[in-house]
């Protein structure tokens, strides 16, 4: 960690009763920040307004928040600024007070390695036996407790393998462990429907509204990567990856993969 700030000052403790670390009670954002810019700065606001209007948190006002990502992301080049909302300290239990108080932290952290090399020769992902628990109240925020993809996570440690595959609890492929999936079938855009689990991708969203006419939500099974003409996936972070393997099965990095590519270093220099 670079730098961190709890609720404006310069800090890297909460209480023990937060109601963050006891139960998940919050939401968080990942956020890169290039050169003192916050990449998509105003989408992932609108992502944590609808969150905290989901969970019933007070939603802190954008120019503090701001100006937090500002302070410990100074100096840096590049950097993930991570931001977490949590509904604050609390009495043991699970129904929450009336306190209408949450605790922000904003820190920063390093940018990760080696992410421009991926872009060319893709990922290798493999399909996680973790399964998603359906649950549409929490279906496409970015709540604080991801305890399933940090057990998808330990499934493998061979450093080929970059992802997992996440499927839900009735089978279906909802993303990756850290990144929402595309398959490309005919020159369209295939994704998972998010309305039951799973993460609202930023990127993703911005893909949806970009090339709509191309664009399908789907429920998409695992059989479909063996009638796909490409595979990708999509995160702020790490932008868009080609999947170049998934267990036995191999794809090209294809050109339409290649030209979204193109199209987001361009909307990217936008921001």
């Amino acid at each position: 960690m670079l730098d961190c700030m709890v609720n404006g000052e310069l800090s890297q403790v909460v209480e023990a009763s937060d109601r963050g670390l006891n139960y998940g009670d919050g939401l968080f954002e990942t956020i890169a920040v290039e050169q003192g810019r916050p990449r998509y700065w105003a989408d992932h606001m609108q992502r944590l307004a609808s969150g905290c209007q989901r969970l019933a948190l007070p939603m802190p006002h954008q120019a503090v928040l701001l100006r937090e990502a500002t302070t410990v992301s100074h100096g840096q080049s590049r950097c993930i600024v991570k931001i977490c909302l949590t509904r604050g300290p609390g009495a043991r239990g699970y129904r929450p007070s009336a306190s209408t108080a949450v605790n922000r932290i904003v820190s920063a952290h390093a940018w990760p390695e080696g992410i421009e090399a991926l872009w060319k020769t893709g990922v290798a992902a493999r399909i996680c036996r973790m399964r998603l628990a359906l649950q549409p109240a929490l279906g496409g925020i970015k709540h604080l407790n991801r305890l399933e993809q940090v057990l998808a996570s330990m499934e493998w440690d061979d450093p080929a393998i970059h992802e997992g595959i996440l499927l839900d609890t009735e089978g279906y492929v909802i993303s990756a462990v850290s990144a929402n999936i595309f398959l490309v079938s005919s020159g369209t855009l295939l994704t998972p429907r998010m309305d039951r689990c799973g993460v609202r991708g930023i990127l993703r969203g911005r893909i949806l509204k970009a090339f709509a006419n191309r664009c399908e939500l789907r429920r998409v099974t695992p059989d479909m990567f063996a009638e796909a003409d490409e595979v990708f996936l999509a995160s702020t972070v790490r932008g868009i990856l080609p999947v170049c393997r998934i267990d036995t099965q191999t794809f090209p990095p294809g050109p339409v993969t290649r030209s979204l590519q193109e199209w987001l270093a361009q909307d990217w220099s936008n921001q």
